[in-house]
């Protein structure tokens, strides 16, 4: 049966992934219940999941394709099904018919960002980041249904976004009149007319993009976002939304940088920007005393990693990106999951003894933390040793001195945690987590635990970052 589904899928795999979870939103906002209305979700993110990864295995493996855009629609993918099936647990936040509306809106997300790591041009690439835009803008809204400062989230989230596409669409035009062509695979071959038209054109999209990645200082909007969406809200945005607006810049950059025209501007400025976000990303978790704001600040500190990683312009540095976007991936999942688990209880002074009290979720939070740190064995060090070893292999060694400066930051910001969770008494009677329905976030935490995980065996996702950077090059796995 499975095996029949593959065969079926694989000649429309590309249509599948995007239109599968649209199929689902629709589906999902016609249910007369909501719970039929999460298990139609769940069932359709999952399927545009399997599909992804079927895509991205025999793409990767076949080499002369789009590696990075493969590699990342796959990560987009699961962790847009690992969020749907922990919704489960979190449809009482809503009544039944804006529970609906939220499921539906969290496909449209995950189908716009796998649109926009599929588009073969920036046109494609800027409608589809618009559709899962706005659809993150209105689940963040939706959220105000319980608590009010969520409107003011995604008002900031609207004036963001309204900026980024004016940013996106100049871009567009400066591309399509120094370069000739918006197709991102003749950015690395065509004959640039105008290199400093086209170099500010690519700079342009690539801040637009930033900015709806919630990379610092371009993250306005991210602390009343994610602080005062809810739980799955935030788990949306950070675990898809987030990671699928950085694939996509990664994937831009990945054509833009092989350019010889206009190359290195590009590359310097993603350096830039990247220790920008650095060091901003990781002074703000530092002073953080919520944990969704905790995990948005770290987020983008691990962004400014990976868009210096890229900034390399090697296929080791594209390939450590890749690496650290799985390793933030995982690290969303297993925080912004956890902190969803506890239902409102989100000041990091309400979690002291929490290792007690919830053990599971405790551990899950905890190995992220670790992650965030770098701590050998997990996925966050081996991402941040990729980075170490490209940077000195070019020659940058002050990028080796942003992963150690990134993680000497997590080690001070997560051992608090840390410590809060498992040294300190709780001071308060713990009001969250009695949903009995909260057990249906387990298996998206359990994803995020193994993901960090893979830092013990990460042989085949190293496998996989290596082919998909090698295909930029055309060359071979």
């Amino acid at each position: 049966m499975f095996g029949l589904f593959l065969d079926w899928a694989r000649p429309h795999a590309a249509l599948i992934v995007f239109a599968a979870p649209l199929a689902g939103a629709a589906l999902a906002v016609l249910a007369p219940m909501a719970r039929l209305a999460w298990l139609i979700a769940a069932v359709c993110a999952i399927a545009a999941a399997v599909v992804a990864l079927d895509f991205a295995a025999r793409g990767l493996s076949g080499g002369g394709g789009d590696g990075a855009g493969l590699f990342a629609t796959a990560l987009v993918a699961c962790c847009a099904a690992a969020a749907l099936v922990g919704a489960g647990a979190l449809l009482t936040d809503w009544g039944p018919r804006a529970g609906r509306y939220a499921l539906a809106l969290a496909l449209c997300v995950g189908a716009g960002w796998s649109g926009a790591l599929l588009a073969p041009d920036l046109v494609g690439v800027f409608l589809a980041a618009e559709t899962a835009w706005l659809a993150s803008v209105a689940l963040v809204a939706l959220s105000g249904e319980r608590d009010r400062g969520a409107l003011n989230g995604a008002l900031g989230m609207l004036g963001a976004g309204g900026v980024a596409s004016a940013l996106f669409v100049l871009g567009i035009g400066l591309i399509g009149r120094g370069v000739g062509t918006l197709q991102l695979a003749a950015l690395p071959a065509v004959q640039i007319a105008m290199p400093g038209l086209a170099a500010t054109g690519v700079g342009l999209v690539l801040a637009a993009l930033a900015l709806k990645a919630g990379v610092a200082p371009l993250h306005v909007w991210v602390g009343a976002a994610y602080g005062r969406a809810g739980g799955f809200a935030s788990l949306v945005l950070g675990a898809v939304g987030a990671v699928g607006a950085l694939a996509a810049l990664v994937r831009v950059a990945a054509f833009a940088i092989p350019a010889p025209a206009i190359g290195a501007g590009v590359a310097m400025s993603l350096a830039g920007l990247g220790a920008a976000s650095v060091v901003v990303g990781s002074l703000q978790a530092i002073g953080a005393s919520n944990l969704r704001r905790l995990a948005a600040y770290a987020g983008a500190a691990q962004a400014g990693a990976v868009l210096i990683s890229a900034a390399l312009g090697s296929m080791a540095g594209f390939a450590a990106a890749l690496v650290q976007l799985f390793a933030m991936a995982a690290v969303a999942i297993v925080l912004l999951g956890g902190g969803a688990a506890l239902g409102g209880v989100q000041a990091l002074h309400l979690l002291n003894g929490l290792g007690r009290r919830a053990p599971f979720t405790a551990a899950a939070i905890s190995l992220g933390g670790l992650s965030l740190m770098g701590a050998p064995l997990t996925i966050g060090f081996l991402g941040r040793w990729r980075l170490i070893e490209a940077g000195v292999g070019a020659g940058w060694w002050w990028a080796a001195g942003a992963a150690i400066a990134a993680s000497l930051a997590g080690v001070f910001y997560c051992g608090r945690l840390i410590e809060r969770l498992y040294v300190r008494r709780a001071a308060a009677a713990f009001t969250g987590g009695d949903n009995p329905w909260r057990l249906a976030l387990a298996p998206a935490l359990l994803a995020g635990v193994g993901a960090i995980g893979l830092g013990l065996a990460p042989d085949g996702l190293l496998r996989a970052a290596a082919a998909a950077a090698a295909q930029l090059w055309d060359g071979a796995p």
